[in-house]
């Protein structure tokens, strides 16, 4: 906040501070220099405050009292933890819609979007370069997390309402499902091309395509073979008030497609972590798990006629076109890719009746 001159305290002028009492009212003005705001986390007491050069803070008590004053000094925006005794800064530009670090804090950082830009870029380089014998702070938890997080997750905690619309109102998603959900506005997509009958969505995660599927599809099928994702896809669905039009099976997939019979069957499996964006072409042979996308599309094929992929967006185009010649009857197929926000985001091929001649979609 900066104000003229000539206004009462709509802002401060730089070198000078007030101090407040417990009420919140003005004590008096010492010269001071330029501050911002951190929020610190101790084990025993965690408080909002300005720290001085001297070390020395305004501490607040779990009302948000004031407990102790001092003259205050700069220092940066920061989460502090006891366990490792790092820090990070959290001044990353934020997705549109989104809710910053900063304005959790009930403070704005003041940049132009060009200077975030800019701050964002630098903090990335220099996390980037921090010695892994350092041993930097390697878990966080941000609001609505369902407990603590590896810092590569926070990129994805900001764009939470991409991945859940809802997300505020209690989504549940385990450090896998934070990369590898689908963004909601495709998998609504993705849900108007797969028609209206029965579909099993192979590789269910924390629920996000299936969701959607049952918004549409008279009968879905949702697998995974780890029981907490599946806790947190009914949870979810829940949430969306559909969970009762889905039916959930904690299983292999592979174990399970010989008694599987279906319309459409979904495809999304693990690719690896975020690290498939490291190579300059996804190999769907090597990098897909639990198995190789051959053995995946040859055990999709015995359940449906049509099979749709959701892949990465530097998968190999390729091994795509291969894939639909293991038939007999070669499939049809569509490679379509995924834009979001003028952003590439993921590839989806469809195979079999269900493939148009388009191949490029938007939101």
């Amino acid at each position: 906040m900066h104000g003229q001159e000539s206004e009462a305290y709509n802002g401060y002028k730089c070198g000078t501070h007030i101090w407040f009492d417990d009420d919140g009212n003005i004590k008096d003005e010492h010269t001071s220099l330029p501050i911002t705001t951190y929020m610190h986390a101790q084990e025993s007491d965690t408080y909002i405050g300005h720290r001085c050069g001297s070390g020395s803070h305004i501490l607040f008590d779990d009302d948000g009292n004031i407990k102790d004053k001092c003259t205050l000094q700069s220092i940066t925006t920061h989460m502090h933890t006891r366990e490792s005794e790092a820090y990070i800064d959290h001044r990353a530009e934020e997705t549109s819609g989104d809710t910053s670090l900063s304005e959790i804090c009930g403070v704005g950082n003041g940049m132009s979007p060009r200077l975030q830009k800019k701050k964002k870029r630098s903090r990335l380089r220099r996390l980037s370069s921090i010695d892994k014998d350092e041993e930097p702070l390697k878990k966080l938890i941000l609001p609505g997390m369902v407990g603590e997080m590896s810092t590569d997750i926070t990129k994805y905690w900001y764009q939470r309402y991409q991945l859940f619309s809802r997300f505020d109102e209690g989504i549940k998603l385990d450090e896998e499902g934070w990369f590898s959900v689908t963004p909601e506005i495709i998998a609504k997509h993705h849900a108007a091309r797969c028609g209206t009958g029965t579909i099993i969505d192979c590789f269910t995660g924390v629920g996000g395509n299936a969701i959607h599927f049952s918004e549409k599809c008279q009968h879905v099928i949702a697998i995974d073979i780890d029981p907490k994702k599946i806790v947190y896809a009914q949870h979810n669905a829940r949430i969306y008030g559909v969970a009762d039009n889905i039916d959930f099976i904690v299983g292999d997939f592979f174990e399970l497609a010989p008694s599987l019979k279906a319309d459409v069957v979904f495809l999304s499996p693990p690719w690896g972590g975020p690290d498939y964006l490291k190579v300059e072409s996804f190999d769907i042979q090597e990098m897909l798990r639990p198995k190789d996308g051959f053995s995946l599309f040859k055990a999709a094929q015995m359940i449906a006629s049509n099979i749709v992929m959701f892949l990465p967006r530097n998968v190999n185009m390729d091994q795509l076109v291969e894939m639909s010649r293991l038939s007999s009857r070669p499939f049809a197929v569509e490679i379509e890719k995924n834009y979001v926000n003028g952003r590439l985001k993921a590839i989806t091929a469809y195979f079999g009746d269900i493939s148009l001649p388009t191949g490029i979609w938007h939101a």
